[in-house]
């Protein structure tokens, strides 16, 4: 098996497991709600049986009107591959020594770690309420997957790396955990018995972008499948038809001949130019600096992807701030907070881009993935339904002339998930100061109201 066979085989096994869910939950294939869970002290009753987990039904609801906005396919792409990243990232945390083994089986047994540690008592990870639910099933061995699925989700609620990435888990995509998680045609198996992944693949971030150019790659294929068929894009095909894994010497050309040159231009004598084999260096173009600290130097990927261009960046840019004398702590914290930043219409390529990104800070400064420190990476907005009064209670009587501008942004802004980066704003630095302002100080004035 190849690493593009895994990603495939593990994301239709994650898809059908899904759809699975999805069924047990009371909708049909086409969305439309057959049963649901009703409430009851304590917790909730579906096809006549009682359970006692009271989150459920806000996360069913939150289900429903996820399937009715966006349709079951996406509901179930979007479940699958969040699933797929957590799964990916805690073994690469746990195969870079960054955490605990979780997901390995423990000895000969197809058990995963994480269940037989809880099976020893090991679980100060979760909440008391989470401890009593788990106590009913664990000893049970027939109910492996009811205790694997409430250990897998209170793991991932208290993990500030996982749950600031790929979402709090206390939304809709607990509720679809598949059931065959655990079994030989599961997921779990399937990392656990692959030769796809090397040990020191798990090492490479460069890992991250394979495992998405190859995670999508079915979905690409029958999407240009269609358009031979004269059928349009929809929206949320557009991710997949743009898909493309930047070869690593073209990533670093442009990185070296953009970020690298600025640097060079602030510093001719730079002992980096050495490192920067793509570099094309002309004594016509020379120019004078247009920064004058690293700090200044901007890097934007509008389509970040895996974040690969981000990750080179992140690189040359330590180098830059050795050679300004920063701490290793100073140089990572700037990075993240003043250098690097990214734009894609994709959510699974931005979880990922972040990701990718801590771990490239994280070779040089290990202690920031407990940090709670983010990559400025964002996926384009949902459509948002917004009224005018909406647009002039956020002005003020002070941004009543701004209305028109916002107005227009905002409109366009309902395409961003189909535009992206090619959306084009007509805004003059004047209006956005304002609206900048106007942000800030709504969010001073909530924080002060909470506080």
């Amino acid at each position: 098996m190849n690493l593009k066979t895994f990603s495939q085989l593990g994301r239709r096994i994650l898809i059908n497991g899904v759809e699975k869910k999805l069924l047990y939950w009371g909708f049909d294939a086409k969305g439309n709600v057959l049963e649901e869970p009703m409430a009851v002290e304590g917790g909730y009753l579906l096809r006549g049986e009682g359970y006692n987990d009271p989150t459920v039904l806000h996360k069913w609801e939150a289900l429903r009107n996820a399937i009715q906005k966006k349709g079951m396919d996406s509901v179930t792409e979007e479940a699958a591959y969040t699933w797929f990243n957590r799964f990916m990232a805690i073994r690469i945390l746990s195969k870079n020594q960054y955490d605990q083994a979780q997901l390995e089986y423990e000895g000969d047994s197809m058990t995963p770690t994480i269940l037989a540690k809880a099976r020893r008592g090991q679980t100060n990870f979760l909440k008391p309420t989470e401890k009593q639910r788990l106590q009913k099933v664990l000893t049970d061995y027939s109910k492996e997957k009811e205790a694997f699925a409430i250990l897998m989700i209170g793991y991932c609620d208290q993990h500030l790396l996982l749950r600031s990435i790929f979402g709090r888990i206390d939304d809709y995509t607990e509720l679809l955990l598949p059931d065959d998680t655990l079994e030989k045609d599961g997921f779990i198996h399937l990392l656990n018995t692959t030769d796809a992944i090397y040990e020191e693949d798990y090492r490479k971030v460069e890992l991250i972008g394979w495992l998405y150019q190859f995670y999508i790659s079915e979905k690409k294929d029958k999407v240009f499948a269609s358009f031979k068929k004269n059928k349009k894009a929809e929206a949320r095909d557009i991710p997949a038809a743009t898909q493309i894994f930047t070869p690593n010497w073209i990533v670093k050309y442009m990185v070296q001949n953009t970020a690298g040159k600025l640097w060079l231009d602030l510093h001719p004598d730079s002992a980096m130019k050495e490192q920067m084999a793509y570099l094309i260096h002309d004594e016509a173009q020379t120019q004078a600096p247009i920064i004058s600290e690293v700090a200044q130097l901007k890097l934007l990927d509008p389509a970040v992807g895996s974040g690969h261009i981000l990750v080179e960046g992140f690189d040359l840019l330590y180098g830059m701030y050795m050679e300004e004398y920063y701490t290793v702590e100073e140089a990572v914290a700037s990075i993240l907070q003043h250098n690097l930043f990214g734009l894609d219409i994709d959510n699974r390529a931005v979880q990922l881009a972040k990701f990718a990104v801590l771990l490239k800070a994280a070779k040089y400064y290990p202690e920031v993935l407990q940090k709670g420190w983010m990559p400025q990476i964002y996926a384009m907005p949902e459509p948002y339904p917004f009224s005018r009064q909406e647009v002039l209670d956020f002005l003020g009587k002070e941004g009543l002339d701004y209305e028109e501008e916002l107005s227009d942004t905002l409109k366009l802004m309902q395409d961003g998930q189909n535009l992206g980066s090619a959306m084009l704003i007509q805004m003059n630095e004047k209006t956005r100061e304002f609206l900048i302002k106007r942000l800030n100080a709504l969010q001073n004035q909530c924080f002060q109201d909470l506080g």
